[in-house]
């Protein structure tokens, strides 16, 4: 399908839906926008569209600084929603790294957000083979609240995404110059994007290394390694547990 026809798919989707989410919100619907290219994109259709929304920022308290400022500079109307407890909060309370296949971090920091409304977000089914499972409206609930899920992008491709941004002159965060993806700095789904940013961010590691201190002391966790240190170098191995302390002691 054409570009100009998925455009006017995705405008048509937002039209149709927005009696429903101001049903649940006057502002509309809670788009979610994490700064990054795709809710850009979502951005500027639901402006297209002409429909009422209010865009969030959902902070993780590990969001790159250069995002931080784009969106600032960029989007000021945009409203930052502070979760109840940092990253380092978090994993001291649940007494663990976040992992892979164990990402308590995006259940707390993200998605709690968007209860009782419609969220409009920017999720491709190009990007994993687990979106691609999704459709274009769902529904769930949530300790009883509603959260409806519309992705009005979900069959753009990325060059579709930056097509539509490039033909409109919207500038994208300078992070996309020299990296794929923008995310957290420390997100377990990629561990070679775990290890650059550390190298970039260092005092987002040594947070990280802080905590994991905290958890040995105080909770008796990680006993197995000789250092925080250590812990943090094998989470951002991308290697098992067992043939990281292997490979130490040889």
């Amino acid at each position: 399908m054409e570009l100009n026809l998925k455009i006017e798919r995705s405008i048509e989707l937002l039209k149709k839906t927005e009696a429903l989410a101001l049903e649940y919100n006057d502002f509309g619907f809670h788009l979610a926008f994490s700064g990054g290219k795709d809710s850009q994109v979502i951005y500027e259709l639901a402006k297209m569209a002409g429909v009422k929304f209010q865009a969030f920022f959902y902070k993780t308290s590990v969001d790159p600084p250069e995002l931080l400022q784009f969106i600032k500079s960029n989007y000021p109307e945009v409203e930052w929603l502070k979760p109840e407890m940092t990253m380092f909060q978090l994993i001291y309370k649940k007494g663990i790294l976040p992992l892979r296949m164990v990402r308590f971090c995006c259940e707390f920091l993200k998605e709690r957000n968007g209860i009782d409304a419609v969220v409009a977000t920017g999720i491709r089914a190009d990007e994993s083979k687990k979106r691609a499972e999704r459709q274009e409206f769902e529904h769930s609930c949530i300790k009883g609240k509603d959260k409806v899920l519309l992705h009005p992008i979900l069959e753009w491709t990325k060059q579709d995404v930056l097509q539509f941004l490039s033909d409109r002159n919207i500038e994208m965060c300078s992070l996309y110059e020299i990296q794929e993806r923008i995310g957290c700095v420390g997100c377990p789904m990629s561990p070679k994007a775990m290890r650059r940013d550390f190298e970039r961010y260092p005092n987002f590691k040594r947070a990280y290394v802080n905590t994991v201190q905290k958890l040995m002391v105080e909770k008796g966790k990680y006993s197995e390694f000789e250092s925080a240190e250590d812990v943090v170098d094998w989470w951002s191995s991308g290697k098992s547990r067992d043939v990281f302390l292997k490979e130490m002691k040889n």
